[in-house]
């Protein structure tokens, strides 16, 4: 694929220390890549505290913090994931997020392959 290494890393930076951040000590954190017809396809799935579905619709706004009294510990900005979103949208992609609480999260980011 063609793209900016500065804006793709921080796509990776910020999924992997979500994951991180949201992962009791113990936990499992899983990085899978593949290629699917066009589409290079990059997941980041963990068995954290997971989002709950009313949040789900929500994680990709700026300023968004999903359950904020349960996370007053791991205080962000709220501006990660929308920035992840942006970077992704410039590359020609789509990020997508599957999760459930007490039981994990995939954040799965599909970007075209270069076309030679």
């Amino acid at each position: 694929m063609t793209g900016d290494q500065e804006l793709l890393d921080q796509v990776w930076l910020n999924l992997l220390y979500n994951s991180i951040k949201f992962t009791p000590s113990g936990g499992m954190i899983r990085i899978s890549l593949g290629i699917r017809g066009a589409e290079i396809i990059v997941s980041i799935q963990d068995n954290g505290i997971g989002i709950s579905e009313k949040d789900q619709i929500h994680i990709f706004e700026r300023f968004f913090k999903s359950d904020k009294p349960r996370n007053r510990a791991a205080e962000g900005s709220g501006l990660g994931l929308s920035i992840v979103k942006k970077i992704v949208e410039m590359h020609d992609g789509r990020i997508e997020v599957e999760s459930e609480l007490r039981k994990g999260t995939i954040f799965t980011v599909h970007l075209p392959e270069a076309v030679e």
